[in-house]
This record gives C-alpha cells, sequence and structure tokens, in this order.
C-alpha cells in the first residue's frame, strides 16, 4: 500500500463525508472496533493485569473511547479508561463516544491519574491523532514518558500520539508503539525518521472508506 501524508489523509476523511455520505460517527465505530480486534488477538491474558486506555480531546480520542467499550465485554481484567472531562472533549462524535461509554459504565480517570496507574497495563494510545505536528508538552508528554519507561505494550491508535504522521519527526516526546492500528491507508512519517522506532508493527485497518475513493491516492 503506498503511504501518504497527514494532508492527504485528511482529505480522504474530508471526501469520505461530503461526497459519499459517510457519517464521522460510522468511521469511528470502525476504527475504535478494529483497535480493540487487534488487542485482543494478539495479548495473552493470562499475562496482562489489564488494559489502560488513553483519550484525547478529539476524534483520535473518540475511536479510544469505541475501543474502550468494545475492549469492555470482551476482556476479564481490569479496564481503566483516563480522558479528560466532558466540556473539554471535541463536539460531534467525540463527545457522543465519550457519552455513550459513561452510559454503558465505563468510569473516567482523569488523565494525570495515569501517572499513578501500575505499569503492568497493557496500554492504547489514543491522544493524538494524524492533525498533530509540533512537540507533545506538558501532561501528555508526561504521560508518555512514563508509558514508555513502564515497560507495557503500548497499541497506537492510527499514529503515536508525539510523531508527525508526515514527516517522522519527533521533536518532543513520542509513545514508543509495539503496534500502530492506523485507518485506510499507512502515512509516510511511518517510514521516515524516528517513525519506524515508534509505530513498531503497523497495522493498516479497513474502516469503510470507499474503495473508489482510496484508489484515488493510490
Amino acid at each position: 500500500m503506498i503511504p501518504v501524508s497527514a494532508e492527504k489523509m485528511a482529505e480522504i476523511d474530508e471526501r469520505a463525508r461530503s461526497e459519499f455520505g459517510i457519517k464521522q460517527s460510522y468511521l469511528m465505530e470502525r476504527a475504535g472496533i478494529a483497535v480493540a480486534e487487534a488487542v485482543l488477538s494478539a495479548m495473552d491474558p493470562s499475562r496482562m493485569a489489564g488494559i489502560s486506555v488513553l483519550c484525547g480531546t478529539g476524534n483520535n480520542g473518540g475511536d479510544g473511547f469505541v475501543a474502550a467499550r468494545h475492549l469492555k465485554g470482551r476482556f476479564q481484567g481490569d479496564l481503566l479508561l483516563f480522558a479528560p472531562p466532558e466540556q473539554k472533549v471535541r463536539p460531534g462524535a467525540a463527545l457522543q463516544n465519550f457519552k455513550k461509554t459513561v452510559s454503558e459504565g465505563i468510569a473516567v480517570n482523569d488523565l494525570a491519574a495515569f501517572l499513578e496507574n501500575p505499569s503492568d497495563h497493557l496500554l492504547v494510545d489514543a491522544l493524538l491523532g494524524t492533525g498533530f505536528s509540533g512537540a507533545m508538552t506538558g501532561l501528555y508528554a508526561d504521560i508518555a514518558e512514563k508509558a514508555n519507561l513502564s515497560g507495557a505494550e503500548i497499541y497506537s491508535v492510527d499514529v503515536p500520539s508525539g510523531l508527525n504522521a508526515t514527516t517522522g519527526d519527533v521533536p518532543g516526546e513520542c509513545f514508543k508503539a509495539r503496534s500502530t492500528v492506523t485507518f485506510g491507508l499507512p502515512k509516510t512519517g511511518f517510514y521516515s525518521g524516528k517513525g519506524p522506532r515508534m509505530c513498531g508493527e503497523i497495522i493498516v485497518a479497513d474502516i469503510g472508506f470507499p474503495k473508489k475513493l482510496i484508489e484515488d491516492f493510490l
């Protein structure tokens, strides 16, 4: 598969909605399910005390909320969800999935509380998506540093948070993933700069982008 820049992927996403009538909520549901499936197919439940899902405020966080819901029903260990407060989550599909997750009985812990979380949890990184550029700082940077030092297996949603999905640059902290579950097409930054070291195994999931639309970018 031919990798694309973050800008091209944003164009695919926009055209899927504007030209093909595909709702963001549908793509988000499919993305979250793909992440949950990747985690469940690779993990050894007998060695895993729990799963921690780290969600940001945008659509990447929305994917994480969906993943948490689907993991909850199929994983017998502890499932912990860390996210910003509801009022900071982006209105639209991300906020809808935040509310749906809460309504299904999953408690939302403040992101800062992750810094005290046991290190033997598998981690799902859904903090920042492909649109992020620059250096990850503040709480997110502290969380990435803690996660990497913990030795936990990390599954990143679409792109490891802190990695420039187009260039592969990492000017600050960045999650070092065991696997990156990306959507539609791989991103150019996965194969340049520090991308190969940060992405780990790259899993390209089909979340429902029309074949004709994807072919326009191949």
